[in-house]
């Protein structure tokens, strides 16, 4: 695993803009899912190891979390990207996942789960719950609910201040707090792990909404790492969120040349206020944390 070095913000986010200039001028095929390093190739039944792995989706989102051969998915892309999830699992050795957690009922983020469900199976799966004026009927979320019928695991409604264990990992739930949100992102199930004296914060497509909600329960939000809310749109990542999240590193799951001009520039400009590493699936490819509870390594696709 590459050592993450400090450079300066403005430095490094040039850096970065190079990075993709030169991948789109080569032509790296994108949909290749590459095997970032040796030591990654099994995760079942190894020894005390701990990756994130934040998979390229396009504009959606999709992580892994390893720990002592225990997973944890945090959705799975919009439809047509099942695949790429599938063989990236496969590509570590995955058997089955242990949780799933459905951030919110979006299809960029449960579009590709049925079928990851399928070939995988889980034991639980945790998602909020919704009320029936939010519930959505529209395809996607239909087949999503049958393989999870389908599958026998334990449903489990998200709620504010469960605690639950990955191996030698813990993840905590803060949030949604409210379940009476008009906007769905706003339902998203936020979660906080931890690993050694390391920290990952999980947002899904939370809004600034949710995060004054969060912030108002007096959570303890500081993180290492944050996975940035809703791709990097101005609707989210409020100053005050992350006054109290401080990130040191900062990853944005966002698809190349999208439609919703995601990320943001001024989000961008914002981040950099509060952490010297910025990676984006759109230019690194998917990206990988490894951790021993001390430190953070990063690797990712388009070295």
């Amino acid at each position: 695993m590459a050592k993450r070095k400090k450079l300066s913000k403005k430095l490094l986010y040039l850096i970065v803009v190079i990075v993709v200039a030169i991948v789109s001028a080569i032509g790296t095929n994108m949909d290749e899912i590459k095997n970032l390093d040796g030591d990654l190739q099994s995760v079942q039944g190894t020894d005390s190891n701990f990756q994130v792995h934040y998979i390229d989706v396009g504009q959606g989102d999709c992580s892994l979390v390893v720990c002592d051969g225990k997973t944890l998915l945090i959705d799975a892309g919009e439809n047509g990207h099942e695949t790429t999830v599938i063989n990236y699992l496969r590509s570590l050795g995955v058997e089955k996942l242990d949780y799933i957690i459905a951030s919110h009922q979006h299809s960029d983020h449960i579009g590709g789960l049925p079928e990851v469900i399928d070939e995988f199976g889980m034991d639980k799966i945790i998602m909020p719950r919704l009320t029936e004026a939010q519930t959505p009927t529209n395809s996607t979320y239909t087949a999503f609910l049958k393989a999870i019928q389908a599958s026998d695991a334990k449903v489990i409604s998200s709620k504010v201040g469960a605690s639950y264990t990955l191996g030698s990992a813990t993840f905590d739930i803060l949030g949604p707090v409210s379940n009476d949100a008009e906007d769905i992102n706003n339902m998203s199930v936020v979660v906080k792990l931890t690993y050694g004296e390391k920290t990952f914060l999980f947002t899904g497509d939370a809004e600034k909404e949710e995060e004054r909600e969060i912030l108002a329960t007096g959570a303890d939000l500081d993180c290492d790492v944050l996975k940035v809310g809703h791709h990097g749109s101005g609707t989210s990542s409020g100053t005050n969120f992350l006054d109290a999240v401080t990130p040191e590193i900062c990853v944005i799951q966002v698809g190349t040349g999208n439609d919703y001009g995601h990320p943001h520039d001024n989000i961008v400009e914002r981040l950099m206020k509060y952490s010297e590493e910025i990676y984006r699936t759109d230019i690194c490819g998917s990206i990988v944390i490894s951790s021993d509870g001390k430190n953070l390594d990063i690797s990712y696709e388009n070295q």
